[in-house]
């Protein structure tokens, strides 16, 4: 037994030590614990009287015309149907697609709300930020540029950032979480099919992303229904850690089983993307989903990171070791966009230059080295700044620091084994996706930035699950 062995109490001492430590410390008490009057504060914040307000007027207009009759027992007010329908086919349908569906989601909740008196949104401290964080977006399009080709990125990112509202407040019962976590990853596992279907098809879709000369034995690079590599990887890496949540709260062996096979197809395609970051993504979402789940996964960890070399081939293996390496041209061409980029906000740090590809290809050529192009900075958090600006990346990352501190707090209040693995999965999912986000611009995809969205709130949904109907 692992609980008896000496590296086991050795470490296990050490744990409590430091736990010990953090629980009485200056950092949970200040940032890790929620103000008892937070959704007082919440409920008293600008956000919710103008919400208030105009729910009021909506609410009242709708009563005069009749339309909440209309709309009485309407599929079109089914939240969660159009939520869900958006989540579990947004990797692999069309981005104007995926817009439509997104919209149906919109309208729904707004059917719901407003025909609904007794239907409230659901508010968490979080909210304010994504609110701030689009209205940031929103100004930034008229601040930018090129006005006119920042309008359907602009828009379109402030439209995908509010889902997250919808996905919060799409959930009623336990078993909708589960039944949508079970779809999505069946969903996952299609597209990783579709992956496979490439690697064994080669010469059908072409060698790309690859830099022959240092990986000779790389020929091809799956993308699946995701347009690129390191996208289908970024997918993967908040979908793998829902089958393993699905893995450890389900009791029937048949539904284990069916997790467990969904995650292993799906890490063999990620594994087919080589794509470097979500490698390193997907290490950090193990860590923190172990480490979160049960203390004495951190020595099984330890030795299977100490395995990994023995079990991967060296195909992996050598990818892997490449990172940093200036002499392998994707490394090289990173470096060189993120060096202009950063010599371009100098000028540009206060308001950035505007969302979109067309602001950021208008303006980068006279900061660029090496006569290098690029679409975009290859840095979520560079791309950011460059759309929005210094109070941009700064509004994105209070957001995402707040998201983490209402699920931690959340985790660590919470008596529910079902609860504490849902939110166990969004905060290693997200954090994995934030890993990558250091080597690539996660949002270029549009379909992949409102995953992300929608992510964030399931997550804020999971804080909020022992709350929900059986």
């Amino acid at each position: 037994m692992i609980e008896s062995s000496i590296v086991y109490r050795f470490f296990a001492g050490i744990g409590n030590v430091l736990l010990k430590f953090i629980n009485g410390s200056f950092l949970v008490d200040k940032f890790l614990t929620e103000d008892s009057s937070a959704q007082a504060e919440t409920e008293g914040s600008i956000f919710y009287k103008i919400y208030s307000f105009l729910r009021n007027i909506l609410s009242a207009i709708f009563s005069f015309l009749r339309f909440d009759r209309l709309f009485e027992g309407s599929i079109f007010k089914m939240n969660f149907l159009w939520m869900a329908i958006t989540a579990v086919f947004a990797p692999i349908v069309p981005t104007k697609l995926v817009i439509l569906m997104a919209a149906a989601g919109f309208g729904s909740l707004l059917l719901a709300i407003v025909c609904d008196r007794k239907k409230e949104l659901k508010f968490n401290s979080v909210n304010k930020f994504i609110y701030i964080y689009a209205g940031v977006y929103l100004f930034s399009i008229f601040a930018s540029v090129d006005v006119r080709g920042s309008l359907f990125g602009g828009f379109l990112t402030v439209f995908f950032v509010l889902f997250a509202v919808v996905a919060e407040n799409a959930f009623e019962t336990k078993l909708q979480v589960k039944g949508l976590m079970f779809v999505m990853c069946g969903i996952g596992v299609l597209v990783s099919l579709y992956g496979f279907y490439q690697y064994m098809f080669q010469s059908k879709f072409g060698g790309v992303w690859v830099d022959t000369e240092m990986f000779e034995s790389i020929s091809f690079r799956v993308y699946s229904t995701l347009e690129n590599p390191n996208v289908l990887g970024e997918y993967f890496l908040l979908i793998i850690p829902f089958a393993v949540a699905g893995f450890f709260v389900s009791k029937q062996l048949i539904l284990r089983l069916y997790y467990l096979g969904c995650g292993a197809v799906m890490m063999l395609c990620l594994i087919l993307t080589y794509s470097r970051g979500c490698y390193i993504g997907i290490l950090v979402a193990a860590a923190v989903f172990l480490v979160l789940l049960d203390r004495r996964f951190i020595i099984l960890g330890v030795f299977g990171l100490l395995a990994l070399p023995f079990v991967l081939p060296e195909t992996i293996i050598h990818r892997f070791m490449s990172i940093g390496n200036m002499s392998d041209s994707s490394t090289s061409y990173r470096v060189y966009i993120w060096m202009g980029t950063i010599n371009m906000l100098k000028d540009y740090w206060l308001c950035g230059i505007g969302p979109g590809q067309s602001a950021y290809n208008k303006v980068y050529p006279f900061y660029g080295y090496n006569e290098i192009s690029a679409p975009h900075s290859h840095n979520t958090f560079l791309q950011i700044m460059c759309d929005t600006g210094i109070v941009g990346i700064i509004v994105f990352l209070v957001t995402i620091y707040q998201y983490f501190k209402s699920l931690f707090t959340s985790y660590l209040k919470e008596e529910s084994f079902e609860a504490k693995v849902f939110m166990i999965s969004s905060m290693s999912g997200v954090s994995a996706f934030l890993v990558q986000s250091l080597f690539d611009y996660t949002f270029y995809n549009y379909r992949v930035m409102l995953l992300f969205w929608i992510f964030i709130g399931m997550g804020l949904a999971f804080t909020r699950y022992s709350q929900l109907k059986d």
